[in-house]
């Protein structure tokens, strides 16, 4: 059996790169490697409802060398809710190159073959700005600082998802952000189950020693005349809730990792990055590992999930959010990545994503909810968030949020 092909030194383009993307290749994307995997060694479903995600996952790596696979590495989509099903997947063979080179400008998004069957909102838009309404006095009752409220929109397509088009899409227009797609187990093998989505968010990088993290939290609208623009950015920045909801989202990360590491360099404020369509507050935080066994996925499970995508405190956060939510978020507002067998590895929060399932897609967008919050402004972020993903899929038709 094989695994590891030995990395490429020649940067590749997006388009040179995804010509080796097949039906059941695995994709992870971002600013410091660019993993390919094909095929499926070994995989399991399991949770970690009683902490045991970490143990199975370890097996795996095990069984996969005990089987004769050269440098195993995994792959793992864990849900919003880490007591739910969980998948990890040991790949056949799998390639880290460099960082793709990309085009000084972003080309035109690309068209697919696709069209719209059908499509539906859950909750549409007045329903969503009545559940944030409804957390909020839930909020109040139970002393929550801030819940993040999502809303899905789900589209039937006429024919099968075009893959090759949508990775492009976002491969262009998140360069420094992390892009993804897992095949899941499921549905024709010619067309599988997929995951799949381009997040702006690291949850954690484990290097060696080394761990960063990238948190996000505050959202703006970005527009193409430039004063709109730099007017809407510096608002983010000058938004005391914005700010607040940025600080609950870093106070709950530095408590965190300071149980893995001994000193941790945290700026004294917020910066700014972009999206093709959203700004957003974040705050890049490293620090050296205290004890160099803790592998990438563990500091995950840690982690996961932040306040950016859950609220705090954590448990009470997530009970209002499945007792408001009109829908099961899945993997929606989880952790996707991968851990190689000497503990490193990346994860990124799995946001601005979609879930494939024959011919049909939900895509699911949120929104941090803390007092002050308006809803309709609310249902204003989750509409941006929601049509960064759209635009990747090149659809022809225009869809109403």
């Amino acid at each position: 059996m094989t695994s590891r092909i030995d990395d490429q030194v020649r940067h590749a383009t997006i388009e040179e790169w995804l010509k080796q993307y097949q039906a059941d290749s695995s994709v992870f994307a971002s600013p410091t490697i660019s993993l390919m995997a094909h095929g499926t060694a070994l995989e399991r479903h399991t949770h970690n409802a009683q902490g045991q995600l970490l143990t199975d996952a370890q097996t795996l790596l095990v069984q996969a060398a005990q089987q004769g696979l050269d440098a195993p590495l995994l792959l793992g989509i864990i849900p919003f809710n880490p007591a739910r099903e969980a998948y990890l997947r040991v790949p056949k063979e799998y390639r880290r190159d460099p960082v793709l080179l990309r085009p000084v400008q972003r080309p035109p998004l690309a068209k697919s073959g696709n069209t719209i069957a059908n499509q539906s909102l859950l909750p549409d838009g007045e329903g969503y700005e009545d559940s944030v309404s409804r957390i909020l006095a839930t909020m109040r009752e139970q002393n929550i600082s801030k819940t993040v409220m999502a809303r899905t929109v789900t589209i039937t397509l006429n024919e099968a998802l075009d893959r090759q088009t949508v990775l492009s899409n976002m491969l262009h227009s998140n360069p420094a952000g992390y892009t993804y797609a897992l095949p899941l187990p499921g549905g024709n093998p010619q067309d599988p189950d997929l995951f799949f989505g381009a997040s702006p968010e690291l949850l954690v990088r484990r290097q060696g020693d080394l761990v960063t993290v990238n948190p996000l939290a505050g959202t703006a609208p970005r527009f193409a005349d430039p004063q709109r623009d730099q007017a809407s950015a510096e608002g983010l920045m000058a938004s005391s809730k914005d700010l607040r909801e940025h600080a609950y989202v870093i106070q709950d990360v530095v408590r965190i990792l300071s149980q893995f590491c001994d000193s941790l360099d945290v700026p004294d404020g917020p910066s700014l990055t972009s999206t093709a369509n959203l700004w957003h507050l974040s705050t890049r935080i490293s620090g050296r590992l205290r004890d160099a066994s803790v592998t990438s996925l563990e500091l995950a499970l840690a982690m996961h999930p932040t306040p950016a995508v859950c609220g705090l405190p954590t448990q009470p956060a997530m009970q209002a959010i499945e007792a408001t939510e009109a829908f099961d978020r899945g993997y929606f507002a989880g952790a996707i990545g991968w851990n190689d067998h000497e503990g490193n590895g990346e994860w990124a929060v799995a946001i601005r994503c979609g879930h494939y399932t024959q011919q049909g897609l939900t895509l699911s967008a949120g929104a941090g909810i803390v007092d002050g919050s308006v809803p309709a402004l609310e249902r204003q972020e989750t509409g941006n968030k929601l049509m960064t993903l759209i635009n990747s899929l090149g659809l022809a038709q225009n869809i109403t949020l």
